[in-house]
């Protein structure tokens, strides 16, 4: 009796935990982003293989290479980094969707072991990302098969082809897990995304910026380097994030790495969200936005309505977010800390070929001063982005967005304030901060013996630069917030436009090079760059606008105006739909 008693209590548990599991995917799949996520995820991977063997040459005689191997495995492995992004993206949403209004407390409610609503979260993650990119790599695959097959290549067997689309889905559901576990984590949106992309997609180059023999080992112990060990199969050429060199792990090394650090990830995860009072502060947070509704329509409404009210009351709320101060404090320490970096490991007996030159020491000068001061918006440019992008999303994100529309009903004048915010903030920020890293680097780059001089014009012409470059970037940012109006598809959209983009196109660079097709890695380089817009090419250089093969490489001029061009073009598209849409 008690066998069957401790069976019936066992299958109660089980189908209790199937249903939760079945009501989180159903609540996942309800939301519009991940459908989206998952359309995505089947039709890239095809798209990009198409790419890769479009252009594949038709074998005739005995002249080329017939082995197909790189080939076929490179159209199956293309993917997987802009896959695994995605994926963590389901991951985020799953979690980071509760943390609005009471949802989380009424999930805690019907869900009291929060363990099991961690895990039934993570579940449905897992699944749609596997399946989405299974689907889309195993017809990829297919598809690359039969093209090289046709036009006379050999291609290895479905054994060796499958092992590389199981790692491909490995390293999406691994990351996956990593997006739900950095969303439980975080218990924010916006910083739930910014852990992320930081972490996964811009430690790596950073690292390698810094330099020293121990970034490779600790570099490749980050989950981007084990993916890319992963879905690496020789002798296809791996994909690397711009800035970083290949990994050196053998693909089940890789595996392992990423396995066990999703996992502990989600464990240390479950650990902090079980011991948090999630319930009590969510409930508080509410209370205090519905509080602060009528007190801010009848604020508005007694003032009366005016531009420099409306930006008074936007840079009061912009600047409460903890978050903002944040990401301002982020973007100032990473450029003058990384200026530091590159000013004490640069040498001119490392870098120039004896006998060096007054005029070749001056010239390289002048690139070290221009690198040193400008070279940190490769990393901060981000972090000034997410700054625009939390400011347009804050009062979406709080439930605020329809009381501070009845206290200013001209929506025109509360995107300009808000970008105004950012833009004046990100470029008061910018110059303190480039200022200081001129400061810093100077001196160390005279006692590493470079000629160096805080008077020498291209310190303040980079400072500049530089800070027009970082306000325009905050205005993009404050366009593509509320373009998404939610801060989590923001951050994940400029991710792929400062991030993301740009390793697809040093990977499409040498696919597409000399063929119909370049057109799509000049598409990559023409997404804005607050770094190359700083740059300042040196006396008497002269850049062209199309390297070897056709491919376009945008001088520092055309680039200031690319960003400009895509800034402009974000708010106007955003001035458009914040005024048809509804709230």
């Amino acid at each position: 009796m008690s066998s069957a008693v401790a069976r019936g209590v066992e299958t109660k548990r089980l189908t209790r935990a199937w249903g939760v599991v079945r009501s989180e995917s159903l609540k996942l799949w309800s939301l519009r982003p991940p459908r989206f996520i998952v359309v995505l995820m089947f039709l890239l991977p095809i798209v990009l293989a198409t790419v890769r063997v479009l252009f594949v040459p038709l074998i005739v005689g005995t002249d080329l290479n017939t082995d197909g191997t790189s080939i076929l495995f490179e159209s199956i492995s293309v993917g997987a980094l802009p896959l695994a992004v995605l994926s963590a993206t389901l991951g985020l949403i799953a979690i980071t969707s509760e943390y609005t209004d009471d949802s989380l407390a009424a999930s805690l409610a019907a869900v009291p072991s929060r363990v099991m609503l961690i895990v039934a979260k993570t579940v449905p993650s897992i699944g749609l990302s596997a399946i989405s990119t299974a689907a889309g790599t195993a017809v990829a695959g297919w598809m690359a098969s039969i093209t090289l097959t046709s036009r006379g290549y050999t291609v290895p067997g479905l054994d060796r082809s499958a092992e590389l689309l199981i790692s491909v889905v490995a390293g999406a559901a691994c990351f996956a897990v990593l997006g739900v576990a950095f969303g439980a984590l975080a218990r924010s949106a916006v910083s739930a995304a910014i852990f992320f992309v930081g972490i996964i997609l811009l430690m790596p180059s950073t690292l390698f910026y810094l330099g020293g023999s121990w970034v490779p080992r600790l570099a490749e112990l980050l989950p981007a380097s084990a993916l890319q060990a992963l879905t690496t199969r020789a002798p296809a050429e791996p994909f690397a994030l711009e800035g970083t060199l290949a990994s050196e792990l053998e693909p089940f090394t890789g595996f392992v790495v990423l396995v066990s650090g999703a996992a502990l990830l989600l464990v240390v995860a479950i650990a902090i969200f079980v011991r948090r009072s999630v319930h009590l502060e969510v409930s508080r947070k509410v209370r205090a936005s519905r509080a602060s509704r009528s007190t801010v329509g009848a604020a508005g409404a007694a003032r009366g309505l005016s531009f420099a009210g409306v930006v008074r009351s936007e840079a009061l709320k912009a600047f409460t977010l903890p978050s903002s101060r944040w990401l301002l404090a982020l973007s100032a320490g990473a450029m003058v800390f990384l200026a530091w970096r590159w000013a004490l490991a640069r040498i001119p007996a490392d870098i120039l070929v004896s006998p060096i030159t007054a005029w070749d020491l001056t010239s390289q000068t002048f690139d070290e001063q221009m690198t040193a001061i400008a070279g940190g918006l490769a990393l901060s440019q981000f972090f000034i982005a997410a700054f625009g992008a939390t400011i347009a999303t804050s009062d979406f994100a709080t439930g605020n967005i329809r009381p501070a529309l009845a206290a200013v009903p001209l929506r025109g004048w509360m995107l300009a304030a808000k970008t105004g915010i950012a833009v004046t903030s990100a470029m008061a920020v910018g110059a303190i901060a480039l200022l200081l890293a001129a400061i810093v680097a100077t001196p160390i780059q005279q006692d590493q013996g470079f000629p160096a001089t805080l008077s020498a014009s291209i310190v303040w012409i980079s400072i500049a630069k530089g800070t027009i470059a970082l306000g325009l970037v905050a205005a993009l940012g404050c366009g593509v917030g509320m373009i998404a109006r939610s801060a989590s598809g923001a951050l994940f959209a400029l991710a792929t436009i400062f991030v993301v983009v740009s390793t697809l196109t040093s990977q499409m660079e040498r696919i597409t090079v000399d063929t119909p097709l370049v057109w799509l890695t000049n598409i990559g380089r023409v997404f804005p760059s607050g770094r190359d817009a700083a740059e300042t090419l040196g006396p008497n250089t002269f850049q062209p606008w199309f390297q070897y093969g056709n491919i376009l490489q945008l001088p520092p001029g055309a680039s200031m105006v690319a960003l400009f061009l895509w800034a402009a073009g974000s708010l106007a598209i955003a001035w458009v739909l914040f005024r048809r849409r509804g709230v």
